[in-house]
C-alpha cells in the first residue's frame, strides 16, 4: 500500500467522492470524502493531495488515509503571498504618488503581473494534468521582470508551488530585489535616470 501524492482533478462536493491524479499519471484515483480526516478543512479541486494508493471497486485505484497537504500551515498562518504581493503594490503606488517614478511603473507591474498569473494558472494546468510544464527559470525571470506582484497572487491562489522550498527561496529573493528597488526609488536614493545610465554602462552603449 504504496503513500503518493497526488492532485485532486474532480471532486463532486454534493455526492461526497472525486478522482485525483498523480503527477505525470494518466490514471484516475477514486476519493471518497470518508477517507479525509473528519476534522480536516473541506476538500476541493485542486488539492495537493497525500494518500495510501489501494485497489477499490473493480480492481481501479482508490484511496485511503487521505490528508490535504499544507491544510495545517494555511489554517495557521497569514497568507504570505497575497500579504506581500499587496505590500508591493502598495509601496510601487507610493513611489509613484511621491513623484519617484512615472505612473508607467503601475502598468509595467500590472501587465508582467498578468503575465506571470497566466503562465502559473497554466503551468498548475500542466501538473495536474500531466502535460508539458513551463520551466521554473522561466517563471522567476518573468517575475523578476515585473510579474512578482501577479506571480505571488498566482502562488496564493493556485497554491502552487508553495510547498517546494527552493523555489520559494528563489522567489524570495525576487521579492527582496523590487522591494529594495522600489524603496530606494522612494528614498531618493536611486532615480530611474541612474537605472537608465546603469543600463547603458552595462551593454556598453
Amino acid at each position: 500500500m504504496p503513500r503518493v501524492t497526488a492532485n485532486l482533478v474532480e471532486w463532486k462536493d454534493d455526492k461526497g467522492y472525486g478522482f485525483a491524479r498523480q503527477a505525470g499519471g494518466t490514471e484516475r484515483i477514486f476519493v471518497h470524502v470518508k477517507a479525509f480526516d473528519s476534522h480536516g478543512p473541506r476538500p476541493k479541486k485542486g488539492d495537493e493531495l497525500e494518500l495510501d494508493l489501494v485497489a477499490g471497486r473493480n480492481g481501479k485505484p482508490a484511496a485511503e488515509n487521505v490528508k490535504v497537504l499544507g491544510a495545517e500551515e494555511i489554517a495557521r498562518q497569514l497568507p504570505f503571498h497575497l500579504v506581500t504581493a499587496v505590500m508591493l503594490f502598495l509601496l510601487a503606488q507610493i513611489v509613484v504618488i511621491l513623484g519617484r517614478a512615472p505612473v508607467e511603473i503601475l502598468v509595467v507591474y500590472a501587465v508582467m503581473g498578468g503575465l506571470s498569473m497566466y503562465l502559473y494558472s497554466r503551468d498548475k494546468q500542466a501538473a495536474v494534468f500531466g502535460w508539458w510544464r513551463i520551466r521554473e527559470t522561466t517563471l522567476l525571470t518573468v517575475d523578476l521582470l515585473g510579474g512578482i506582484i501577479g506571480g505571488l497572487l498566482a502562488q496564493h491562489r493556485y497554491r502552487h508551488k508553495q510547498s517546494k522550498a527552493s523555489y520559494q527561496l528563489r522567489t524570495l529573493f525576487v521579492v527582496a530585489f523590487h522591494a529594495a528597488l522600489l524603496a530606494a526609488l522612494g528614498s531618493g536614493f536611486l532615480s530611474l535616470g541612474n537605472l537608465e545610465g546603469m543600463a547603458r554602462a552595462v551593454s556598453g552603449s
